[in-house]
């Protein structure tokens, strides 16, 4: 028998624990003294016999229970036969991490890699094998191994079949975060390993064209280890010209796009041009730009009759990003309605400043109507309205047409600026007959101002204030404001409350709408509401509440995801590749945007009126140039050059026989036997000492 820790055999002399506690003689108790007797002086008996063992069986039980105990904490193991300690050499691990992102579709690269990671396969043939793929994030083929095992099949065909299965993909390059979500899963490996060898074991194959636009930034913020080895393989290719194309702006009908030249690049005169149909360039117009720099070129404004071309470029070697999809922006059309009183250029009114809270955007159009009391009677159409504001005291009719919004779905905004304003909220919320409108609505007292507090930031209105750059709302300072006490019964979520605990903004469910209650005033007299930068944000959100699915956005990268209707139950989006791709009942994004060009989305409502999008390459793919090494080093990345031998640290003979005695122990674990035995004798012995007690005490009442 051997012992993993036999310095804990030193708790033996435990075992004269007993020995000296049945050594030790005690005085009887409840020692009675005769009367004539009391006022001797005491003196104990005298004994010439030595101190002697009475209960010899106890004695070993307990002796025997500190003896398991402390063998059990030694680990003991047997080495037999079967369990033939070796000195072998731990297994290694090689990992192949093999770039599939858009820049690897140029000219022969990809058959390089291929023909890189076979030879790196059969070189390795006996060491443990995983592969993974990265673009932007990293993507596994054969993951690590979840068990530890010394010995890992040899090469088999199904490694070689894997290979040639991959392609590269239209992502961009994200290698900083490959290497260190790579990096992490090792470790995370490394801390189950018993032998405690695995990063000094395990050798990244790194099979990349290793350009200009391959994101090794993030690496600065993470600690690489020390005993982790990276082989860089770079793949280059004789043509070594490219330049790409970004759009920057696509203002009506005139795109302006951005050309960028390669840094290696040996052309620096391009042509760009549309192309209705493939083949035949129109309006080509010729560009010079520098190696290593870019230019901004504005392209003829387009007919609008005519379909959308594409724009290409051309002068290169390597054509993968000469190809720019453009999708023209659509004017949204948002009506607002203020019930108020108009005033142009009083900034005591609410109307001056809701009116420039809403600016017209070449991607949305604006149209705000205030109706006012003092004019005729004015009923909006409530099919198109996208917002309604409420600032004053609404008529009855004007009271129906609101309740009559909210239950179609619209968003309301209702400012408690006076008394007047507070009697239409008790008249709209008094028509639920469902409901308990035991509404009660005051002026508050405010000593000096009062201050935003509980915000709600995960609710739409506040969302974009999250980061804590943006959080900060104690500058916003409020002169008055009415306390709002709704009922228990009525459905309500208050999204914001002052330093009072008093309610600030309050959403309302009506219907298949809600009602957004504002309990104070935004003009100067009333708050800094209006004057602050939180103003514009948080009532453009309360617009966006109606209107969730921004159809103004047309161009996005590939692996953008793309924000779909929220209230539309079935969705259908027509891809480059794929007629119609169903996507599930409340999806809200669409994630597939795998290669570039024109998507269309569809809906149930709307199966003829489609919102189109386009989606490109990153500019940084265009960057191919190769990237210094140094750079990678820098970062602290443990480099290997293709060809150079690893430098692995030779465990010696006795750290290699201690992790193979440390599985010897794990597989048989005597140790919890003993633990076991342990406790059964120290059960038994309590038993005897017990009964032996008994026994004791029978014969002295005897």
């Amino acid at each position: 028998m051997s012992f993993l820790t036999p310095l804990y055999l030193a708790g033996i002399i435990a075992v004269g624990l007993p020995i000296l506690l049945h050594l030790v003689r005690h005085q009887p108790k409840n020692v009675l003294f005769f009367s004539s007797l009391r006022f001797l002086e005491h003196k104990p008996p005298q004994t010439n016999r030595r101190n002697k063992i009475e209960h010899w069986l106890l004695l070993s039980l307990r002796a025997l229970a500190v003896i398991l105990l402390v063998t059990a904490f030694a680990r003991p193991f047997f080495k037999n036969s079967d369990l033939e300690l070796t000195t072998a050499e731990p297994a290694k691990q090689t990992i192949l991490l093999i770039d599939t992102s858009s820049s690897m579709r140029r000219e022969s690269l990809w058959n390089q890699a291929i023909q890189t990671a076979e030879q790196i396969l059969k070189e390795n043939a006996q060491n443990k094998i995983s592969i993974y793929t990265f673009d932007t994030s990293l993507h596994p083929i054969k993951p690590l191994q979840t068990s530890q095992q010394t010995a890992e099949l040899p090469l088999t065909e199904q490694h070689r079949e894997r290979i040639q299965r991959l392609s590269p993909g239209w992502h961009a390059t994200d290698l900083g975060q490959a290497l260190i979500e790579l990096a992490a899963l090792l470790q995370q490996q490394a801390i189950s390993d018993p032998t405690g060898t695995s990063l000094q074991n395990c050798t990244i194959e790194l099979i990349t064209d290793f350009q200009e636009g391959s994101q090794i930034a993030s690496l600065a913020d993470f600690s690489w280890p020390e005993s982790l080895q990276v082989r860089l393989h770079p793949l280059q290719t004789p043509q070594t010209s490219n330049a790409g194309l970004q759009l920057l702006a696509f203002e009506k009908t005139q795109p302006t796009v951005r050309i960028l030249n390669a840094s290696d690049s040996k052309q620096e005169q391009f042509s760009v041009a549309y192309e209705w149909r493939p083949g035949e360039p129109e309006l080509t117009q010729q560009i010079y730009v520098p190696r290593g720099q870019s230019r901004v070129l504005r392209l003829p404004a387009l007919v609008s009759n005519l379909p959308t071309p594409l724009i290409k470029l051309s002068g290169d070697d390597h054509p993968f990003d000469n190809t720019l999809h453009i999708q023209p922006l659509k004017t949204e059309s948002r009506t607002i309605v203020h019930y108020g009183v108009p005033a142009e250029n009083s900034i005591e009114s609410p109307d001056y400043f809701v009116k420039r809270a809403f600016p017209s955007t070449p991607e949305r159009k604006i149209e705000f109507l205030t109706v006012d009391p003092a004019s005729p009677q004015v009923l909006v159409g409530t099919a198109n309205m996208d917002l309604m504001i409420l600032s004053r005291e609404l008529s009855g009719d004007e009271i129906q047409q609101v309740d009559e919004f909210l239950k179609q779905g619209g968003v309301a905004l209702l400012s408690l600026n006076d008394q007047s304003s507070t009697h239409s909220l008790k008249s709209l919320l008094s028509l639920s007959k469902e409901q308990d409108t035991a509404t009660e609505i005051e002026p508050a007292e405010v000593n000096g101002y009062a201050l935003l507090t509980n915000i709600d930031f995960e609710h739409k209105l506040f969302q974009m204030f999250q980061a804590p750059e943006y959080s900060d709302f104690t500058n916003l300072k409020f002169w008055r404001y009415q306390k709002l006490s709704l009922p228990d019964s009525l459905s309500h979520q208050v999204l914001a409350r002052f330093d009072h605990k008093d309610p600030a903004l309050v959403s309302i469910p009506r219907g298949a709408g809600r009602l957004i209650v504002s309990t104070f005033g935004w003009t100067p007299q009333e708050s800094q509401f209006a004057l602050s930068t939180k103003f514009v944000p948080i009532m453009n959100a309360i617009l966006n509440l109606k209107t969730e699915f921004n159809a103004s956005r047309t161009q996005f990268l590939v692996g953008q995801k793309v924000k779909l209707p929220e209230s539309v139950q079935l969705v259908h989006v027509s891809t480059p590749t794929k007629p119609q791709i169903q996507l599930a009942a409340g999806q809200q994004d669409f994630t597939e945007t795998v290669q570039p060009g024109l998507y269309q989305i569809t809906t149930e409502d709307q199966p003829k009126a489609a919102h189109q999008f386009a989606v490109n390459l990153d500019i940084n793919e265009s960057k191919t140039a190769p990237l210094p090494v140094e750079q990678l080093e820098a970062l602290g990345v443990k480099l290997i050059q293709a060809g150079e031998a690893s430098v692995i640290e030779t465990k010696s003979a006795d750290l290699r026989r201690q992790a193979q005695v440390r599985e010897l122990e794990q597989k048989q674990k005597l140790w919890r036997w003993l633990i076991l035995g342990a406790l059964a004798l120290l059960g038994l012995e309590t038993l005897l000492a017990k009964w032996f007690a008994d026994k004791t005490s029978a014969t002295r009442k005897a």
